[in-house]
């Protein structure tokens, strides 16, 4: 992968393990050095106002979407329909904190996978949720290895909408601004379904990446 890349997902990670999780969403990855500083000042000063819990939005999407055939077909669909799959059921993990999609569609060895998971745990063991922030997929496409694939990459272009994480809900909500992209999963077929091996958030016409993961 470039070294852009590279220091797009290393910065994400340390920032995820760094500090509070509300302060960091998926737009923290096209900062550079200086935002992502800013990033961590800020949440090592959390000056937000005190509000009424009662005020704060309800979760939401509270429903999981629901899983498509796709997942257990070693076919390039299926590896499409995987990647598609965690990207719409992202939202619902923030707002309900159940990570059973997201924990059965990535390899353990992810570490950027392992990281969604994660934040999304501690914060609702923290009392908090999410609100909005639904990925909206317009394309995806997969570059396999072998007959039927056993590997390969998944590539989808998305628009993820605006994002409130309710960290704290004595204070006021955190924004994560709306963010259209490209993300890049290198995918591995275990046996039974397809699972994420690596992922990477593309700049546009940045090349393909090989961030460190699962081997595919």
């Amino acid at each position: 992968m470039s070294r852009r890349m590279q220091q797009l997902v290393i910065a994400f990670v340390a920032l995820a393990l760094a500090v509070p999780f509300g302060a960091i969403g998926l737009a923290q990855l096209f900062g550079d050095q200086e935002s992502s500083e800013e990033v961590t000042a800020t949440a090592a000063t959390d000056t937000r106002a005190a509000v009424d819990p009662s005020s704060q939005p309800e979760p939401a999407p509270t429903t999981a979407p629901a899983p498509p055939a796709g997942l257990t077909e070693q076919t390039s669909d299926g590896a499409q329909a995987t990647l598609r799959y965690l990207l719409e059921s992202y939202a619902y993990m923030m707002a309900t904190g159940d990570t059973q999609a997201w924990t059965q569609g990535v390899d353990p060895a992810c570490q950027v996978c392992v990281t969604f998971i994660a934040n999304a745990k501690q914060l609702h063991q923290q009392g908090g949720w999410g609100v909005g922030g639904e990925f909206t997929v317009t394309a995806t496409s997969f570059e396999g290895t072998g007959e039927p694939p056993a590997s390969g990459t998944a590539t989808a272009d998305f628009t993820q909408g605006e994002q409130l994480i309710i960290d704290d809900p004595a204070k006021e909500p955190l924004t994560q601004p709306s963010v259209t992209a490209q993300i890049q999963a290198r995918m591995a077929w275990d046996g039974e379904r397809w699972r994420v091996g690596d992922m990477s958030i593309l700049e546009q016409g940045q090349a393909t990446s090989d961030a460190g993961g699962a081997q595919g």
